[in-house]
């Protein structure tokens, strides 16, 4: 008679316990410990929900766009077309400009990622933190500005005020005019 070892009937009796309640083809086994059973795939449509899915792609951010501004060609704008600005003090991709400084130099924010407008090179945009962890608008990775005394669309009177300069289609400064 073979001899059989207690680990094989340990094996045996804990195979016995996980199988209980299981026939041969069952389509619902008993559930393993600390899991839990199979259910049944529904066939009913789901309940419409008041609450809509959320979407897996994230809402567009601000519009950056190329406008004739003031004699400098094509500059960048906003959506509404209130000309944009760099600063040159911003050395990389984080503004340096806060309080009285963002007063007069309000940053161009975002909650999501800038959408790029007519003629704009969306691989030139892109978003950085300010240190409040808002999102501010960066083209060829200058963070992007408002001058708070231009009241209309078109103006550009901060133009080579200091360090700050109207931006071009390639994200670079424009220094004539």
């Amino acid at each position: 008679m073979p001899k059989v070892r207690p680990a094989a009937v340990l094996v045996a009796a804990l195979l016995a316990a996980v199988c209980l309640g299981c026939a041969p083809g069952d389509p619902n086994p008993a559930p393993l410990p600390g899991r839990p059973a199979q259910q049944e795939p529904s066939t009913e449509s789901p309940a419409p929900s008041a609450e809509p899915e959320p979407s897996a792609t994230p809402a567009p951010g601000t519009q950056v766009s190329l406008a004739d501004g003031a004699g400098f060609g094509p500059i960048l704008v906003d959506a509404h077309g209130r000309t944009l600005y760099l600063f040159a003090g911003d050395t990389s991709t984080q503004s340096t400009c806060y309080g009285e400084c963002a007063r007069q130099w309000p940053p161009l924010t975002t909650t999501g990622f800038p959408v790029a407008g007519t003629g704009v090179d969306d691989g030139l945009l892109g978003v950085g933190k300010r240190t409040d962890g808002v999102g501010q608008v960066l083209y060829k990775g200058h963070p992007l500005y408002y001058f708070a005394e231009d009241a209309a669309p078109g103006d550009a009177g901060g133009q080579q005020l200091d360090q700050w300069y109207v931006v071009d289609a390639l994200g670079d400064r424009v220094t004539a005019g």
